[in-house]
């Protein structure tokens, strides 16, 4: 028999009649065995068609004859390690499985031996690292004792801890692979989604075999693609002055040093991480989740090694975007007033659904959505983007809604982490009765809205008026808790008119923008802030006329204008002496006008109605000089007319049921943004009752001396102020007005953009990103896991250290698998090198415990005993006592640090 007739046969064996699996088993056959979590990673990968290595897999129905009848008992478990190390397969088994290595070119190419533990690779078990891997293997006696070894490494210390700490079965099922080992030029990890930030895919890479990088040894180069687009947002790159290469012995790795050229350069092609990228949103999307692979560039393309799922949690990206609101809400407000503006949205959208003729059970499923749609970052009210579009979801035709709220938004980028899902078409016959019957109800409230606007208006003025003529100063927390559910439910909750239209305003300007690209008008968002303009009936256009007006008739009266540019405190009591019928006037402007204030939505905002003073110092700037020239600035009447001849231009040759569409859209339009603006004042004057309310209670409980002053009540929370009325406050609220009022002034000082995102994207600076002061204890690396604790360092540098890690935080110089046994016990780990893709940190994400690494120096300046604070999300380490030592380099005496936390 030939050679390649005896290979053949024995492939044949190997396929059909023994426990070895080849990599191109078919499904049927694999079926009947267990080849474990990483081969059948291995066989999908195959599947997919990417670039795999050669491999057999011995399943673990082979050792199962050697584990037979051994109980899980610590002596049962050392047994069954003893057991597999003495494991050998079959003679004819041996026989063949050599004949496929050589096959493979083997002993020229040497081959890699890896487990496959059953549960290994798991969805929630990851086993990172923890079993045994053989590499370099280019003797057959070395591979087939390899492959007992690599299975008995599943009853390991590392690994029983990590089965106890998971909750899994004891009794582990080992399987493993054989594969062949390339020639690695580099190796890294790709996480198809990154755990800090999963918006990105992360690609850490070093030079030579991997593991530099997963063993924790070298600080990786580390690239972040955005993974929608596969742009490069940020990179690392740290020099990489070692690699690990094949060993000059018979097997294993040893070090060597990179070429001088090669140790500032990039590890990765621009093709190879487009490639990358290509790859891991195609295994994240056929999988379902977000994948761990390992890869090798070797012969001139990638070779993916591995492939499991991410075990940890992937926290929900939060888009918070204030673009639009900051115009009611501008700056930073105050707990009541957050608290107050989400309950009244929260109001608004329920009954939005309600108008919708959404079914109740939707409506009551939605309200973790409906109670978060606005966000508090760093004392700002932001829009909570997620839960704005998880809300159109409700709606038929989400992407052309979703335009549209993001121009009324003012949302500069698109947000795309909700996504509607495509429906089938007898799920559309289904909802097209619903959808039909919502539609007609919403166009029949458009025809109505003049009656029912007037009608609102009408109510509106009825409470407005009762309101302003109760004697609040007297009322009792029990009488102001009543008046205050009287607002909520004869205004704040009959609301429906205002949202009705808000609908029309947001349909329109949609409906307006798309007939005027099609009249080939370009710039249509612009065009229409000057179709629109100069509209001089809208409240907010009458304020400045009304103003203009008293301003004429202060000149008249004598004395008027000196007292009213002096400006004195008591300015309105000096005006009803001086001027009756002028005071008349502007107390009659105050009624109407009084709440219309710059952040007229924050209730802790001081208003005309609150402090007349406030009108006299605008009336000022139309007394003091006359006005400046417009510098040839166009008017709001002549930009209107100006677009309308742009548009009569525009709209020649086109159709005349076009030019009749445009004209209706825009008409619309304008009639929908007049009623809008005639109603906002109403939510004004809403908005002033109950500051009024408020500021009532506020007085109430100081006197009862709860509080310290009235406006301290704008630093408590709506619920809060209703236990307090209710004759239940607590006695802590001083203090907490006062942490509090300190909490919110400090955001005051601090800079924040329109656009947040939680989790924070990685910081891409590397100076910035690594950047220490020791001599007064502050530290800053990468955040891998957050969380902020504080405690006694343990500093350990080798494993003869003291372990004793027990509650406390850890400094280490690195970590790899084999502490599994030590990290459930840990605070929090601190580490001088390694890769936030290593087994070890994989492994501490996990288990949840707080992780920073890359910490320069940290191990040569910190000293077991000191006490830490610790941020494992911002990567942010302070030391709260600092010894002399570590300062100057001598005693050990310890010294408090007066430094706050970095």
């Amino acid at each position: 028999m030939s050679r390649s007739a005896f290979v053949r046969r024995n492939v044949r064996l190997l396929s059909y009649s023994s426990m070895v699996l080849l990599d191109d088993t078919s499904p049927a056959t694999r079926r009947a065995f267990t080849p474990g979590g990483k081969a059948a990673g291995l066989y999908r990968l195959r599947e997919l068609g990417l670039a795999v290595p050669r491999f057999l897999v011995v399943p673990a129905e082979a050792f199962d004859a050697a584990l037979q009848d051994l109980p899980v008992t610590p002596a049962g478990l050392a047994e069954r390690a003893d057991r597999l190390r003495e494991f050998r397969l079959p003679v004819a088994e041996e026989i063949a499985l050599g004949q496929v290595l050589a096959g493979w070119g083997f002993p020229a190419r040497p081959v890699v031996v890896r487990s496959s533990v059953a549960d290994e690779d798991g969805t929630t078990a990851a086993f990172a690292g923890l079993m045994d891997t053989f590499l370099n293997l280019s003797a057959l006696p070395a591979v087939l004792a390899a492959i007992g070894q690599c299975a008995a490494s599943a009853y390991s210390a590392r690994a029983v801890a990590y089965r106890q700490q998971k909750g899994l079965p004891l009794a582990a099922r080992p399987a493993v692979v054989v594969q062949v080992q390339l020639a690695a030029e580099v190796s890294g990890v790709l996480f198809t989604s990154y755990p800090e930030y999963p918006l990105y895919q992360a690609i850490h890479a070093v030079r030579g075999f991997g593991e530099g990088l997963v063993g924790g040894h070298f600080n990786p180069q580390e690239t972040y693609l955005r993974k929608t687009t596969g742009v490069v947002c940020g990179q690392r790159l740290p020099p990489q002055p070692e690699q690990y290469v094949v060993s000059a012995a018979e097997s294993g790795l040893q070090l060597a040093p990179v070429p001088v050229a090669g140790q500032d350069s990039e590890c990765l092609t621009k093709a190879q991480l487009a490639e990358l990228h290509a790859i891991g949103e195609r295994l994240e999307s056929l999988t379902g989740r977000p994948q761990d692979v390992e890869f090798v560039v070797a012969e001139g393309k990638v070779w993916v090694v591995q492939m499991r799922p991410i075990t940890q949690a992937m926290p929900e990206v939060v888009v918070y975007d204030n673009s639009n609101i900051q115009e009611s809400y501008c700056g930073v407000t105050t707990p009541l007033t957050f608290s107050f503006a989400q309950r009244a949205y929260a109001t608004v959208y329920r009954q939005t659904m309600r108008v919708l003729g959404l079914p109740p059970a939707l409506v009551a499923a939605h309200e973790t959505v409906v109670t978060q749609l606005l966000g508090l970052v760093q004392g700002r009210i932001y829009y909570n983007i997620n839960h704005w579009y998880q809300g159109l979801l409700l709606l038929p035709s989400f992407s052309q809604n979703k335009a549209d709220m993001e121009r009324m938004m003012g949302l500069e980028e698109p947000v795309d982490l909700v996504q509607s899902r495509a429906r089938s078409w007898p799920e559309r016959l289904r909802m097209l009765p619903r959808l039909l019957l919502n539609l007609g109800r919403l166009l029949r409230a458009f025809q109505q809205l003049p009656n029912r606007i007037a009608g609102f208006q009408a109510d509106f003025q009825t409470h407005y008026a009762r309101f302003y003529q109760l004697p609040l100063a007297s009322l009792t927390g029990a009488e102001l808790l009543a008046e205050k559910a009287r607002l909520d439910t004869g205004l704040l909750e009959q609301w429906t008119t205002p949202i009705v239209n808000d609908f029309r305003v947001m349909m329109a300007n949609g409906r307006a923008l798309r007939q005027l690209r099609r009249s080939g008008l370009g710039h249509p968002e612009e065009f229409l802030h000057r179709y629109l303009s100069g509209d001089e009936d809208l409240p907010s256009a009458q304020i400045p006329h009304r103003m203009q007006q008293l301003a004429q008739q202060v000149a008249a009266i004598s004395g008027l204008q000196a007292l009213l540019l002096e400006l004195p405190a008591d300015v309105h009591t000096q005006v009803a002496q001086l001027a009756p019928n002028f005071h008349a006037a502007v107390s009659e402007f105050i009624q109407q006008y009084g709440d219309r204030t710059v952040g007229e939505l924050k209730l802790e905002t001081h208003t005309m109605r609150l402090q007349p003073r406030i009108f006299y110092q605008y009336l000022r700037n139309y007394l003091v000089g006359a006005p400046e020239p417009r510098s040839g600035r166009p008017s709001p009447t002549s930009l209107s007319a100006n677009a309308e001849a742009e548009l009569s231009q525009a709209l020649l040759g086109h159709s005349w049921w076009q030019r009749r569409q445009t004209r209706k859209a825009l008409t619309q339009l304008r009639d929908a943004i007049h009623a809008r603006e005639a109603l906002r004042l109403e939510r004004t004057r809403l908005f002033g009752m109950y500051r009024a309310l408020y500021l009532a209670a506020g007085e109430w409980l100081a006197q009862a001396g709860y509080l310290g002053t009235g406006r301290d009540i704008f630093y408590l929370t709506e619920a809060e102020i209703t236990t307090a009325l209710q004759g239940q406050p607590t006695l802590s609220l001083r203090e907490k007005v006062e942490s509090r009022r300190a909490e919110f002034a400090a955001y005051t000082q601090v800079e924040v953009p329109a656009h947040v995102t939680v989790p924070a994207p990685p910081v891409f600076d590397q100076e910035s990103a690594h950047d220490h002061d020791d001599s007064l204890g502050q530290w800053r690396g990468t955040g891998c896991v957050p969380g902020v604790v504080e405690g006694e360092i343990l500093v350990i540098r080798t494993p003869e250290d003291n372990l004793d890690v027990a509650g406390k935080i850890v400094c280490a110089l690195r970590t790899d698998p084999g502490w599994a046994v030590l990290f459930p016990n840990c605070r929090a780990v601190a580490i001088e090198k390694g890769s936030a893709l290593s087994h070890s940190v994989i492994l501490l994400r996990e288990l949840g415990i707080p992780t920073i690494i890359n910490v320069p120096g940290l191990t040569r300046h910190l000293h077991s005993g000191q006490h830490l604070r610790f941020n494992g999300g911002s990567g942010e380490l302070q030391v709260l006592t600092l010894t002399k030592d570590s300062v100057a380099g001598t005693d050990e005496t310890k010294v408090e640090s007066s430094i706050a936390p970095c």
